[in-house]
């Protein structure tokens, strides 16, 4: 348990409730204070995503890291995730930057609905995108994602809204790295922001999901242009 006002005599209480269920035996711990919203940081290291991107902490040197050997043709994202989601670690977030990055943005318009930490709309600001937005229900991950787009030196609009409410006009290339359930109820919207022949891609889809979002796409006027799977999450480019 952790010290503070009244845990001991909540715990006592727990203990008696316990035992009078029937519970034999009840153990207490005291665990020393830490600095979790710091220690998380440990976890987080600079990686390569896809061929050219490099995802860094802010607080380490991409050139740091052996494994992360920099090239002048390589994207480097410097990020501070915060508490949004979004760090390059997990699999869905790898599976959209490799397929923005097989997309080629360079000179096209992108939208991030979802966008946590801003990292996919940073990269797609970095592969050369004409115009990005990034939007997200949650006002602390726009918060973050300001920050990070100042970080990087680049131009996003990143706005509070929920789905494609603050998308003014269609896009030629639309992000989607949320849950299965949250894609198929979007994917008609979805059909309406990306402009014909333009590309919604997708993340965030565990494998038993991927027939029904695939359906749901399907129904909206996509066809599917591109499927990768990690582990048991599935990323996607839909043509419209």
């Amino acid at each position: 348990m952790a010290e503070a006002n009244g845990a001991v005599s909540r715990v006592e209480a727990l203990r008696n409730a316990l035992t009078d269920l029937g519970v034999a035996a009840v153990e207490t711990t005291l665990v020393p204070e830490e600095d979790w919203s710091e220690n998380w940081k440990q976890h987080f290291k600079t990686r390569r995503v896809g061929r050219r991107i490099v995802i860094q902490p802010s607080w380490e040197a991409a050139i740091q890291n052996p494994k992360s050997k920099i090239q002048n043709s390589d994207v480097i994202i410097t990020l501070d995730p915060g508490q949004a989601f979004g760090t390059g670690d997990h699999q869905t977030t790898r599976l959209c930057l490799e397929l923005l990055e097989q997309a080629e943005p360079r000179g096209k318009t992108v939208a991030d609905i979802g966008c946590g930490s801003g990292v996919l709309a940073i990269a797609a600001a970095k592969l050369g995108a004409a115009n990005v937005i990034a939007t997200d229900i949650d006002e602390q991950s726009v918060e973050i994602t300001r920050e990070n787009t100042k970080l990087n030196d680049v131009q996003i609009n990143a706005q509070l809204a929920t789905g494609f409410d603050a998308i003014d006009g269609s896009r030629e290339i639309v992000l989607s790295n949320i849950i299965s359930a949250t894609l198929i109820r979007l994917a008609p919207d979805a059909a309406q922001a990306v402009k014909s022949r333009g590309k919604w891609i997708v993340s965030g889809i565990i494998e038993q999901n991927w027939p029904d979002v695939l359906a749901a796409a399907q129904q909206a006027g996509f066809e599917l242009e591109q499927k990768l799977q990690e582990d048991e999450w599935v990323g996607a480019t839909f043509r419209r």
